[in-house]
């Protein structure tokens, strides 16, 4: 396989299942990680929205869950983990998870990681960035999942002047390289485990 995780900013959830996946998810067994969206109102449509999405899209079986230390063996027995965007203070909490982090590396060895909208943001080994000049996370010190080598910038908008001078001085005082993802982008990578 030449890639093993495929990332977007916002396509899965808001508009149909993107055609570059169809082939992708066809016949497997999906997992739905749903940690991000608890705390707003209108998550249990979104999140009842995502599962029909997947499964009309050919999936063969797609479960909804949010991950508590209790129920976290259930990422062993799925093709593939789909980790929902959302609230990034849960997000963060999630992957600051060691069993978490474990059963993740472990299935990125034979199966597929999507991941959409905040959750993408925080795959990369940089996360301080993100968390301090997107989200005004500045007082607490998170450790990022480290699986990917690219540095996420979500919900980018071409030919915004302002937010392309944020990213330029975001790219300079953090010394990284920013991958710009539109709400309708998808993005094939390969794990760094």
């Amino acid at each position: 396989m030449p890639f093993n995780i495929l990332v977007g900013a916002g396509l899965f959830v808001h508009q149909n299942v993107d055609r570059s996946i169809l082939n992708v998810i066809q016949g497997k067994d999906i997992i739905v990680i749903g940690n991000g969206n608890t705390l707003t109102s209108k998550s249990f449509r979104l999140q009842e929205e995502m599962v029909k999405k997947l499964e009309a899209s050919g999936a063969r079986k797609v479960i909804y869950t949010e991950l508590t230390s209790r129920n976290m063996s259930i990422l062993k027995k799925t093709d593939i983990l789909y980790i929902m965007g959302g609230d990034v203070r849960e997000l963060v909490e999630l992957y600051q998870n060691e069993l978490f982090k474990s059963l993740l590396k472990k299935h990125l060895k034979k199966g597929l990681l999507i991941t959409e909208g905040e959750a993408t943001a925080l795959l990369s080994s940089h996360i301080d960035w993100y968390l301090k000049e997107c989200c005004h996370l500045k007082k607490q010190k998170y450790q990022s999942l480290g699986v990917v080598d690219e540095n996420f910038y979500i919900f980018y908008h071409y030919d915004d002047q302002s937010l392309d001078e944020k990213i330029k001085k975001i790219e300079e005082k953090y010394q990284i390289e920013l991958k710009c993802l539109k709400e309708e982008d998808c993005y094939f990578t390969s794990s760094i485990v």
